[in-house]
């Protein structure tokens, strides 16, 4: 499957106007000096899917000959090539990248969960595809990390052999479905993410569509238990934010979808946030559809949302309390930050920061926060709806009980319910979004490497949204992107990342 690009490189509104794009990134210069709305540089494919055993036109194979007159192959040619194509420096590789780029010893011990990267030496291989793909990711992060140019090269090249070698496992009836193929396609992914060959996030939205289609073609009987189940935990949570972002359920955000994965294993803390980020689609799409509605059921509709938001809040506040069972001494504690004590410019947005007993407490903890900073800018909007109704909602919120309320009141009833939560008028998300950008600096340390970058991502989303969900928060909003530029460090395609969730 070949992507076809445009010749043009330019913004989608230069190339309307036709003319020069300066082709500054995330806004070209020619934009800013006209006052124009940048268009960005995302490009439509046409992606054409070719078999990959069939055989080449007389025309096309004509063509190929002649381009490798002229230009000799360079995956075939160079010192580059036989680390390609050896097993053992392929595996000596791999082995450098978990030792010295994942170097967190807590997830070596046996558990129910380790993260899905450390499982890659263990899964049995039929075909090249994880074979390059794991290549791809292992000598980027190498070369990333001891500054070594011709390592970072030799990634590109492994990753284009992975997605030709993707292809033919996608197109074979017997590697289809293996554990093998979809561990590729989330490391190809991981591969984007990381060094962005597409000067893009097209090719990383492509295969975050294929690895979720993927994962509901094998069915969930494939994800109960062994390395099938610790793969799709990798995927879970992106399927979940790819359905908030869209405000828009998936499969993933199905009841069973939540529940049967875990029938053979123990669900962890960070698995039972999810469960509660997976019910946030359909409240956002039912609140989307307010406006269509009567003024009575608009009523009806968002009380019940309300109080499926409040479900969930007290959800999230056990979860809070569990963590606190678990963890031996304080959760988290105010620090100065270094940026802030070395007086450097432009990086004292948070002159406290906090830090952490270890990183699975800093990435649960983000994760909580995120999550509350969506929940409860949500809760505000929908207390706006009912004031629009003339209603109003005296503070504190409280939980629900199982005491049958009426959903529609007459105008001049002030809604009252008595559980001491957050209450809907107030701007409390802010301080969950603003400690999830507290916690970025520890996540970003050195020793922290691609997992305290990856780990912060997720939230550091989600607290964007958060505040955009709010119409009069730009400051805000400006503000925590800023801060989390930091993420650029690891992730090259944050910037087109950031650029398509505002």
């Amino acid at each position: 499957m070949g992507g076809v690009r445009g010749k043009s490189q330019g913004c989608g509104t230069c190339r309307a106007r036709k003319i020069a794009c300066g082709q500054e990134r995330p806004h070209c210069s020619q934009c800013l000096k006209s006052n124009r709305q940048c268009a960005g540089y995302r490009r439509d494919k046409v992606f054409v899917l070719v078999q990959p055993d069939a055989k080449e036109s007389s025309r096309t194979t004509r063509q190929g000959k002649d381009i490798a007159r002229l230009k000799p192959n360079t995956l075939d040619q160079g010192p580059g090539h036989e680390i390609i194509m050896s097993c053992q420096i392929r595996q000596q590789l791999l082995d450098a990248f978990i030792g010295r780029c994942l170097p967190h010893p807590r997830f070596r011990a046996r558990s129910w969960y380790k993260p899905w990267l450390f499982l890659l030496p263990d899964i049995p291989t039929r075909s090249k595809v994880l074979q390059f793909s794991t290549l791809a990711i292992s000598s980027a992060a190498l070369g990333r990390r001891f500054h070594d140019g011709a390592l970072i090269q030799q990634s590109l090249k492994a990753y284009t052999l992975g997605l030709r070698e993707m292809q033919k496992a996608l197109w074979s009836d017997t590697l289809r479905y293996e554990d093998e193929t979809l561990a590729a396609c989330l490391v190809l992914s991981l591969y984007e993410l990381m060094e962005c060959p597409d000067n893009g996030d097209g090719a990383y939205q492509s295969h975050c569509k294929g690895y979720l289609s993927l994962v509901k073609a094998r069915g969930m009987d494939a994800h109960i238990d062994g390395i099938g189940h610790d793969l799709f935990m990798g995927v879970r949570l992106q399927g979940i934010l790819d359905a908030i972002g869209h405000r828009v359920p998936n499969y993933i955000c199905d009841a069973a979808w939540c529940r049967d994965p875990w029938a053979l294993r123990p669900k962890g803390m960070a698995g039972r946030i999810a469960d509660c980020l997976a019910a946030m689609p359909s409240i956002l799409q039912r609140y989307d559809r307010l406006s269509s509605l009567r003024r009575k059921e608009v009523l009806d509709s968002t009380y019940r949302l309300v109080e499926e938001c409040l479900r969930i809040d007290r959800t999230l506040q056990d979860i809070y309390e569990d963590i606190r069972v678990q963890v031996d001494g304080p959760l988290y504690w105010p620090v100065l930050s270094p940026s802030f004590k070395d007086g450097v410019h432009g990086q004292d947005l948070f002159p406290v920061i906090y830090h952490f007993p270890n990183l699975k407490t800093a990435s649960m903890l983000m994760l909580y926060w995120a999550s509350k900073a969506l929940l409860w800018a949500t809760l505000s909007n929908l207390h706006d709806v009912i004031q629009l109704q003339g209603h109003s909602i005296t503070a504190p919120i409280v939980e629900v009980t199982s005491e049958k309320h009426d959903a529609s009141p007459n105008s001049d009833e002030v809604i009252s319910i008595e559980r001491d939560s957050p209450a809907l008028h107030d701007r409390q998300y802010m301080s969950m979004a603003c400690n999830v950008c507290q916690s970025l600096e520890f996540c970003l340390q050195e020793d922290m490497s691609l997992l305290g970058t990856l780990a912060s991502s997720v939230p550091v989303i989600l607290a964007i949204w958060a505040i955009r969900y709010r119409h009069n928060d730009e400051a805000e909003l400006a503000w925590l992107i800023g801060a989390s530029q930091k993420m650029r460090q690891g992730l090259r395609m944050w910037d087109y990342i950031y650029d398509g969730i505002l």
